[in-house]
C-alpha cells in the first residue's frame, strides 16, 4: 500500500478523474430523475414562487434566525423560465456538479497523492450529509459548501503561488473572503470558521515570524467579529421571543454525539482526533504548523459549536468537509508516505465505505418521497372537491402515527398543498394519532394542544413516510376505501455497510426476511373510513372458518429461500377475529403458515403477521407474509392459515382444502 502511495503518476491521475466523474454522473442521475416536490421544505416554494408571489426571506426574529439566502437562485430562475420541480431539482443538479469539479481541483492544489485525492473526494461527495442536501430543495449547507470551497480555493493559491501579479492576487483574495461572507447568510453559524481560521493563521504566522501578516487575515478576522456585532445588535433589537431556533430543537448530548459518530464518523473519528494531535504537535514546535492544520482546527470549531449548541441533522456537518478534506490532503502531502498516513487513508475510506449505502437509501428514499408526494396531494384535493361532507361540513384528514411536535412540517405541508390546489380550508382539518412530543414548536406553529384523535366514520386516513410511529396502509382493509396508493412505496432498509455484511453475509438469518422487517415506507396512501373497527375481544374462538383465494405458488421452490407473498383472505365463519394491525401478547388471530413433511410432522411454523384490524364474518382482506422454504430438500404440504396465539390453529379446524403440495429441492 505504502508504495502505490507514493506513485502519483499521470496514469493514476487520468484513473482518478474517469472515477470521479462517474461519480458525479451517478449522483447527478438520481438528482435529475426527481420530478416532484416533497413535504419538506418545498411547501413554501408553493405558497410563493408557484404560484408567482415574493419568497419571503427566512428571517425569524422570534427565533433569531437570520439566513436571509436561502432560495434566491430558484427566485431568479422562475422569473425567466416557468417554475417546476424538475427545474429546481435541475438547479440542484448544477450545484452538485460545480461541487464536484471544485473540490476536486481544491484537492489537487493540495499536491495530495492520487489514492489520498480519490478517498477524500469520494468521503465528501458519498456522504450521507451530501446525499440528503443534494435532493432536498432548501438546504443552504450545500450552498455554504461550495461558497467554503471557493474560499478554500482563494487561500491554497495564495499560500502556493507567489508568482501571481498583485492585482490578480487580490481578485483571487476578495473572491474567497466574499464567498465566505456571503456563506454567513445561509447559515448564521459560519463565523465560526472565519473567527478560528483567521485566528490560527494569526498565530502561525506570530509564532513562525514570517514577517508581515497578510491583510487577507486580518480582514477575515475584521469580517467575523463585524458579523458578531451585527447579528447580536439584531437579535436584541429584534428578537422577540425568549426561545430560539436552537433551544427548541436541541437535546441530550450524548444523542447528539452519537448521531453524529454515526452520520458523519469520518468528521467524528478522523478529523477531531486529527486536529488533536496536529495542535499538540504545533504546541510544541511551531515550524510544523501550516495552513492545512488552520483548516481542520477551523472544521474541529464548527463541530464543536453544535455540540454546545446540542442540535444535529444529517447535513448540519457539512460545510466542515471542505475545511476537513482539504485540509487532511495537505497535511498527507506534506509528508512522507508512512504506514500512519497509510491507516489514516485506509480507516477514512473504510467509515466512507460503510455509510455509503445509508447514502444512497438517503438518495433513494427522499426521490422517492417526493415523487410519490407530488402526486399523492394532487389526487387527493380532487377527491376532496368532488366529494364534499353534507351542510359544509370539514372532513378529518388524520395522520397515522404522526405527532404534532416532530411532525409539524408534515402538517403544514399538507395544508399548504391542498390549499394551493384550490381546497377550500373549510373542506378539511388536520388531525393527528399520536401524542405531541414538542409543545414549543407546536405551540409555535399555532397548533392546537388537542387529545390524541382515533378517528371516525367518514375520516380520511393518510399514511406517510413522516411517523414517529410507523403504521404502514394495509394492502386490503374491510373498513377501509382506497382513495390512493402510491405506486413505488418502499425503500432498501437504512443499514450501514457493516449491517449489510453482518445481516446478510455473517449472520445464519435469511437476508431478504431482514430486508423485509426493515425497509422504509416511501410513499403515501389516503383511505376513507366507511366503518368503525369492532371492539376486540380476547377470548378463545369457538368454531373459527375461512377461505384462501388461490395461492400463486409454482409446485417446485429451492430450499431455504425466502418469497414474499400477498395472501388474501376471507372470514367465512360467524365470530370476530380479534386483530389491532400490530403484534401483542394475547389471544390475537395472526396469519402464518406450516409445513407439513411425507411423515405428517409439522416441519416448522413460519413467522406471524398482522390482521389490519378485527375481521368481522364475511370479511375479506389482504395481508403480505414471508415465506420460508424449508431447508431439507422433500414433498412437503403448505398451510397458510390464521392462527390465535395460545389457543390454535385455524387450518386443523377448516374444513376447506387450502393444502399446497410442493418439491423442494
Amino acid at each position: 500500500m505504502e508504495t502505490n502511495l507514493k506513485g502519483n503518476s499521470i496514469t493514476q491521475r487520468y484513473g482518478i478523474i474517469v472515477f470521479c466523474v462517474s461519480g458525479l454522473v451517478a449522483i447527478l442521475t438520481v438528482v435529475l430523475s426527481v420530478d416532484g416536490l416533497g413535504p419538506i421544505d418545498d411547501h413554501q416554494f408553493i405558497r410563493t414562487i408557484f404560484q408567482g408571489k415574493p419568497f419571503g426571506y427566512y428571517i425569524l426574529p422570534e427565533l433569531g434566525r437570520f439566513i436571509p439566502l436561502t432560495a434566491q437562485e430558484y427566485v431568479l430562475t422562475s422569473r425567466i423560465i416557468e417554475p417546476s420541480p424538475f427545474l429546481f431539482h435541475f438547479i440542484g443538479g448544477i450545484k452538485v456538479l460545480l461541487i464536484g469539479v471544485l473540490l476536486f481541483y481544491c484537492l489537487m492544489l493540495t499536491r495530495a497523492n492520487s489514492w489520498a485525492l480519490a478517498i477524500l473526494w469520494c468521503v465528501t461527495m458519498y456522504s450521507i450529509g451530501f446525499a440528503n442536501a443534494a435532493i432536498r430543495l432548501q438546504i443552504g449547507e450545500l450552498n455554504a459548501l461550495f461558497l467554503i470551497l471557493v474560499f478554500v480555493w482563494s487561500t491554497l493559491v495564495s499560500e502556493k503561488v507567489t508568482s501571481l501579479i498583485s492585482s490578480r492576487q487580490n481578485i483571487i483574495v476578495v473572491t474567497g473572503l466574499v464567498a465566505l461572507a456571503v456563506a454567513f447568510l445561509y447559515k448564521e453559524l459560519i463565523f465560526v470558521f472565519a473567527l478560528t481560521f483567521g485566528a490560527v493563521e494569526l498565530l502561525r504566522y506570530y509564532r513562525q515570524k514570517q514577517g508581515k501578516i497578510p491583510a487577507r487575515i486580518w480582514a477575515l478576522l475584521i469580517i467575523g467579529a463585524c458579523y458578531i456585532v451585527f447579528y447580536g445588535l439584531w437579535r436584541v433589537t429584534f428578537a422577540t421571543s425568549s426561545s430560539s431556533y436552537a433551544s427548541l430543537h436541541a437535546t441530550a448530548i450524548l444523542d447528539v454525539i452519537n448521531f453524529y459518530a454515526t452520520n458523519d464518523p469520518f468528521i467524528i473519528f478522523i478529523v477531531l482526533p486529527l486536529t488533536l494531535f496536529r495542535v499538540l504537535l504545533i504546541i510544541r514546535n511551531a515550524n510544523k504548523h501550516t495552513v492545512y492544520d488552520s483548516f481542520i482546527v477551523a472544521a474541529s470549531a464548527y463541530v464543536g459549536a453544535f455540540l454546545a449548541l446540542r442540535m444535529f441533522n444529517t447535513y448540519y456537518l457539512l460545510p466542515v468537509y471542505g475545511f476537513a478534506v482539504c485540509g487532511i490532503a495537505g497535511i498527507l502531502a506534506g509528508q512522507a508516505a508512512t504506514w500512519s498516513s497509510t491507516v489514516l487513508l485506509v480507516t477514512t475510506g473504510l467509515l466512507g465505505a460503510n455509510t455509503l449505502p445509508v447514502a444512497v437509501f438517503d438518495m433513494q428514499s427522499l426521490k422517492s418521497i417526493a415523487n410519490n408526494h407530488y402526486q399523492f396531494v394532487q389526487v387527493l384535493s380532487k377527491w376532496l372537491v368532488e366529494n364534499p361532507l353534507p351542510n359544509s361540513e370539514h372532513r378529518n384528514l388524520v395522520l397515522k402515527g404522526v405527532s404534532q411536535g416532530s411532525g409539524i412540517e408534515i402538517i403544514v405541508s399538507l395544508k399548504t398543498f391542498l390549499e394551493s390546489l384550490g381546497t377550500p380550508d373549510a373542506f378539511f382539518e388536520i388531525k393527528t394519532t399520536e401524542v405531541d412530543d414538542n409543545k414549543n414548536i407546536s405551540s409555535y406553529y399555532g397548533v392546537k394542544d388537542e387529545l390524541v384523535y382515533t378517528g371516525n366514520i367518514g375520516d380520511i386516513l393518510v399514511f406517510n413516510p413522516y411517523q414517529k410511529v410507523v403504521i404502514t396502509p394495509p394492502l386490503q382493509a374491510p373498513s377501509y376505501y382506497e382513495i390512493y396508493r402510491s405506486g413505488f412505496e418502499w425503500a432498501l432498509p437504512r443499514w450501514t455497510g457493516w449491517d449489510w455484511l453482518k445481516i446478510c453475509v455473517f449472520s445464519q438469518n435469511n437476508c431478504t426476511s431482514g430486508i423485509f422487517a426493515s425497509k422504509q415506507y416511501t410513499g403515501y396512501a389516503a383511505m376513507l373510513v366507511r366503518r368503525l373497527a369492532s371492539p376486540i375481544q380476547l377470548a378463545p374462538l369457538s368454531s373459527p372458518s375461512y377461505r384462501i383465494e388461490p395461492l400463486d405458488l409454482p409446485s417446485t421452490m429451492q430450499a431455504g429461500i425466502t418469497k414474499k407473498l400477498d395472501v388474501s383472505i376471507e372470514n367465512t365463519g360467524s365470530e370476530t377475529w380479534p386483530a389491532n394491525g400490530i403484534s401483542s401478547p394475547g389471544m390475537f388471530v395472526h396469519l402464518s403458515y406450516v409445513w407439513i413433511n411425507e411423515n405428517g410432522q409439522v416441519a416448522f411454523e413460519g413467522n406471524r403477521f398482522t390482521f389490519p384490524e378485527p375481521i368481522q364474518p364475511n370479511d375479506k382482506t389482504k395481508v403480505s407474509i414471508l415465506l420460508k422454504m424449508p431447508m431439507q430438500p422433500g414433498k412437503y404440504k403448505l398451510f397458510v392459515s390464521p392462527v390465535q396465539e395460545n389457543v390454535g390453529w385455524f387450518y386443523t379446524q377448516n374444513n376447506n382444502d387450502v393444502t399446497k403440495v410442493i418439491d423442494i429441492y
